[in-house]
């Protein structure tokens, strides 16, 4: 479905007897506004296999839900977990998605192909914040009260303590490497071996103090994007960071006036930002050109965003994104003033 919303400019004219029919000629135009109505606080979400579902982790209704996205959008499933899933990742194979929870010290691994839970496991983290597949039989997993972050060996069931910052994880597994993006820097570490050992490169990125929003790296592996926030005051901060994932210099800056709430990077390196704030048409998702740093096209959305809550599949053909509609609290959900649903984007040629 297509729609065309006009901008309206209002202009001051004396009586007069003349009467202008023209239209406004300025328009945003939206392509394929598919809205999902879920209702849910998410807090994580996943692409899956074949770019056929999207997985999102429901914090309070302590819940994975699965969605259809192939021909129009549906909700297929709803798995029970335990309590407040944090975070999520998808194991190297695609087989299995490991989910952290907030709410108690636990993490449960969810079979994609039926849907199910294979077996859960405790750790001796509270306040789980992050997790990560280092490879098919190994977790990386971070806590937002804890210290220092733990590795779980899948084959063992044994956990280990890591010399690692706390903050939010990713990953380059073919190269055993882990990033970490704590509340003050971004660290590098070598994680071939059981103990992680911390990598040296060639800069070291500038400090900041912020709530981290987003970390990401790109599908080939050669940047880290970083969504930034300043804890006191989310203005304070209004572009996203990239570094190079090898050396840690810093390659880039993309501003969109506010701090973002979550990138995603296509297969053919489209940057996809979304921000903290509306302008005064609305709230958009900005792409960016990789090579320029500039903006390159700008697609509206229904409402407010969510942190982490954005994802792009690898064809380029669509990305998605958690949006609150002002207003819109007809859930049933315990926190309802807090509840989003999924919109999924045509992406412009």
């Amino acid at each position: 479905m297509n729609k065309l919303i006009p901008i309206i400019f209002l202009l001051s004219v004396s009586c007069s007897l003349y009467e202008d029919n023209e239209q406004p000629d300025i328009y945003f135009e939206i392509h394929d506004f598919d809205i999902l109505e879920l209702g849910k606080t998410v807090s994580d979400m996943i692409v899956g296999t074949n770019e056929s579902y999207l997985y999102l982790s429901d914090f309070n209704n302590n819940s994975l839900l699965k969605v259809n996205i192939q021909g129009e959008m549906e909700l297929i499933d709803e798995l029970i977990l335990g309590s407040h899933p944090i975070s999520m990742d998808i194991s190297p194979d695609k087989s299995k998605l490991a989910v952290a929870m907030e709410g108690e010290s636990k993490v449960y691994i969810v079979s994609l192909s039926d849907f199910s839970i294979s077996y859960s496991f405790s750790v001796s983290l509270m306040n789980m914040n992050d997790i990560v597949y280092l490879n098919n039989q190994r977790l990386l997993i971070s806590s937002k009260t804890d210290p220092t972050v733990i590795a779980y060996d899948l084959n063992t069931n044994t956990e280990t303590s890591q010399s690692i910052l706390n903050g939010e994880l990713v990953v380059n597994s073919t190269d055993s490497i882990a990033y970490v993006a704590s509340s003050s820097s971004i660290k590098k570490y070598d994680v071939s071996n059981n103990q992680a050992s911390l990598e040296p490169y060639v800069a070291d990125p500038f400090g900041f103090y912020a709530k981290i929003n987003h970390f990401i790296i790109s599908p080939d592996k050669n940047t880290l994007f970083l969504c930034l926030s300043n804890p006191d005051d989310h203005t304070g901060i209004k572009s996203v960071y990239a570094y190079d994932a090898k050396t840690l210099t810093f390659s880039g800056q993309y501003k969109v006036n506010s701090s973002g709430m979550g990138v995603a990077v296509s297969n053919n390196n489209r940057i996809f930002i979304a921000p903290t704030d509306a302008d005064e048409n609305g709230v958009f998702v900005v792409e960016f050109d990789a090579q320029t740093k500039l903006e390159s096209n700008y697609y509206l959305v229904a409402g407010n965003l969510k942190e982490r809550c954005i994802a792009v599949d690898q064809n380029a053909e669509y990305f998605y994104v958690l949006v609150n509609s002002p207003g819109d609290n007809n859930s049933f959900e315990p926190y309802n003033s807090f509840s989003f649903d999924l919109q999924r984007v045509h992406i412009y040629d």
